[in-house]
């Protein structure tokens, strides 16, 4: 973990470029952090897309897995608050922990920026969904990387225990042209793992979904969405 994000999560307090200090809310726990981190070592994905970058937690974490596995062809960051809201403390983390260069930061709205990105004829191996978790705004959102998705790249979705967040991921599971991929064993055996196994509840708040295939229902999931 680099040192900016151990400081952040230890003392639960985050750093403006003015030099204030903000109480740490609205992230990714060190343990989700640590899946996607694994993830993206792994796989090592070279065209990268995160929705929602706040105070910029997740994004350290990915950023130290593209270091180390050589970097990326291009990370796009959408996050249309992150100078007014986040008061740009998500980028100052990045810039205090070396990583601004391998960030394209675009602060607009995903409904805005995505459109753009497909009209362009980019394409992905991994996308992060962690803005607004409206229904709508989430349903859009996997509509658009459904298809900037190249087949093999990797959905993520956060906070999956929310219900219209998990309507989503549950439909996508219906589709051939998905899998579902569980997080790393490391990870399951932690000990927030195990205790949110025990208590019933979802071992994590991320889930992601692998692009298997190419199929017209996948393309046009949207007509059939119930």
């Amino acid at each position: 973990m680099h040192a900016v994000a151990r400081e952040a999560l230890a003392s639960g307090e985050v750093l403006t470029p003015e030099g204030e200090r903000l109480p740490l809310h609205s992230h990714l726990p060190r343990l989700e952090c640590e899946v996607l981190q694994d993830w993206v070592v792994e796989r090592r994905p070279r065209r990268l897309l995160e929705i929602g970058c706040a105070y910029g937690i997740s994004t350290l974490f990915v950023c130290e897995a593209l270091a180390r596995t050589g970097g990326a062809e291009v990370y796009h960051v959408v996050d249309p608050w992150q100078g007014s809201e986040w008061r740009g403390v998500g980028i100052h983390a990045l810039e205090r922990a070396g990583y601004r260069h391998l960030v394209e930061l675009h602060e607009v709205p995903s409904e805005l920026f995505l459109p753009r990105l497909l009209a362009g004829g980019s394409k992905l191996d991994f996308a992060l969904v962690d803005g607004w978790h409206g229904y709508d705004q989430v349903m859009m959102e996997v509509y658009y990387l459904n298809r900037l998705l190249d087949v093999g790249g990797l959905l993520v979705l956060d906070d999956v225990q929310l219900p219209a967040v998990r309507r989503v991921l549950d439909f996508l599971g219906t589709l051939p042209a998905y899998r579902p991929v569980p997080a790393p064993a490391a990870r399951r055996a932690e000990l927030a793992a195990r205790v949110r196994r025990m208590m019933g509840t979802a071992e994590h708040r991320i889930a992601a979904v692998e692009k298997v295939a190419e199929d017209e229902r996948s393309a046009d999931f949207w007509v059939d969405f119930p």
